[in-house]
């Protein structure tokens, strides 16, 4: 990829968020000084106006960090809150420091309190921006009580906070659906970058692995299983692409819903092909390619799957009394329909 903002994003990513760096937040160490290091960079402030304090980029323009992120497996909610911030201070309650995650979804009251359930990366972020209904927040997880509730290496939790906590983080803006199309895009962001590293790593295993006298890449079956594997991993790098399209400093209302529907259908195939070819060296906790694959099944299920997208296009296209052509001709690529 040809990008100055991607090489440099490479340049810090490398840096910065090792596999060895991933692997300490993983197992509860501090992720802070990494935060700190990517707030630094500026790259989160990217989606604001210059007059905001940010670059005035389109979200075009930014993808290839988001992309970037995702082939580091960065274990902090980095594109998300590239993504928070320009939503927030378009919502007129700018926030200007810490990482930014989305809860869209299983958030309600309870008695006295409010809980979001299974809120993505709800460990390590400093502030949850949560939707239920009409009603929205934006909450600080150091006034939560913070419950692991995943699996190994997840950096998922459930989040529980007093009712005056919840009131005092309430945001006037109505927007429940915009919030989980947010997430939805940056997942598909995240998707297309972790696949296309695992496509890489898969690579480079099948050509120096030798088996019989010559590379296992060289062999007709797995030469066919690859290609498959390529071919879904830059189609999840399509679809989370058009949902830029337009110039915009959001995604899509539809095509962000393609681009998380899409991307995560891909994902149980891209990591069975990776794990076939390295075999059992893929799935020790020292080689790498468990960072990524790990993440890439968490991001897949996380903020609504493949199932789930779909049947919101397909509710949406019938809503709409329109043709299948005339849908996706108009809705998910702007074209006028007579």
């Amino acid at each position: 990829m040809d990008n100055t903002l991607f090489d440099n994003a490479e340049r810090l990513f490398a840096g910065v968020c090792t596999p060895e760096a991933v692997r300490a937040i993983e197992a509860g160490g501090e992720s802070i000084p990494l935060w700190d290091a990517l707030e630094q960079s500026g790259f989160v402030q990217a989606l604001l106006s210059e007059d905001a304090g940010g670059a005035g980029l389109a979200l075009e323009d930014v993808w290839p960090v988001m992309f970037s992120a995702g082939r580091h497996a960065v274990p902090l909610p980095f594109a998300q809150t590239m993504l928070a911030r320009g939503w927030l201070h378009e919502a007129g309650r700018p926030l200007d420091h810490g990482s930014v995650t989305f809860a869209p979804f299983r958030v309600r009251q309870e008695g006295d309190h409010l809980i979001a359930r299974g809120v993505h990366f709800g460990q390590v972020a400093s502030w949850v921006l949560a939707t239920s209904g009409d009603a929205a927040w934006l909450l600080p997880t150091d006034e939560a009580r913070v419950d692991s509730c995943a699996g190994h290496g997840s950096l998922d939790a459930d989040l529980t906070w007093s009712q005056q906590v919840a009131g005092r983080g309430a945001l006037a803006r109505r927007a429940a659906a915009a919030i989980s199309e947010l997430q939805a895009f940056s997942l598909a962001a995240l998707i297309a970058g972790a696949a296309d590293r695992v496509l890489e790593m898969t690579l480079d295993y099948a050509n120096q692995r030798v088996q019989f006298g010559k590379p296992i890449g060289k062999f007709q079956a797995l030469q066919q299983q690859i290609s498959e594997m390529a071919e879904l991993v830059f189609a999840a790098r399509m679809a989370s692409q058009m949902a830029c399209q337009g110039g915009a400093r959001s995604p899509s209302s539809a095509l962000a819903q393609l681009a998380k529907a899409r991307a995560s259908q891909g994902v149980g195939r891209i990591v069975a092909v990776a794990h076939a070819v390295h075999g059992a060296i893929g799935v020790t906790h020292e080689y790498d390619l468990q960072l990524y694959t790990r993440r890439l099944s968490e991001w897949s299920r996380t903020g609504g799957g493949a199932g789930y997208w779909s049947q919101q296009l397909g509710q949406a296209a019938l809503d709409s009394g329109q043709s299948a052509v005339d849908f996706i001709r108009g809705q998910l690529f702007g074209e006028p329909v007579l």
